[in-house]
């Protein structure tokens, strides 16, 4: 997964059993992430902030890139919300220590494997 605050990348992780901190700048106006599935039936993005903003139902997911998808000019009105696919901690689902327990396992609709997922904060 990559993981952006207005576009510009705040660094990638490929160890989804431990979660990675980022540093968002406090002007953000858009947190997007970019997931792959790697295998198995099991798969979603999930991340919380220090200030109770979780992975949603409320997020913005698609299957497809479009250009920009991250900047937050682009227009995502026509996107689907968020597929919860699991919550943190439920089985088969993983609890991820230092993520909230409110945070969801998230997806888009597709199941195809990327997603593009973004939050509007501004």
């Amino acid at each position: 997964m990559e993981m952006f605050a207005d576009g510009q990348s705040l660094g990638t992780d490929s160890d989804w059993k431990i979660p990675t901190t980022y540093l968002v700048p406090g002007n953000t106006r858009v947190l997007s992430v970019v997931g792959r599935k790697t295998s198995g039936k099991f798969f979603g993005i999930i991340g919380s902030t220090s200030h109770g903003l979780v992975t949603d139902g409320t997020w913005k997911c698609s299957s497809d890139l479009h250009v920009g998808w991250n900047s937050p000019d682009f227009d995502d009105q026509d996107w689907p919300l968020a597929k919860v696919v699991g919550i943190n901690g439920d089985k088969p689902w993983y609890t991820i220590d230092g993520i909230s327990e409110t945070a969801k396992w998230i997806w888009a609709k597709e199941d195809k494997d990327y997603v593009y997922c973004r939050l509007k904060l501004k």
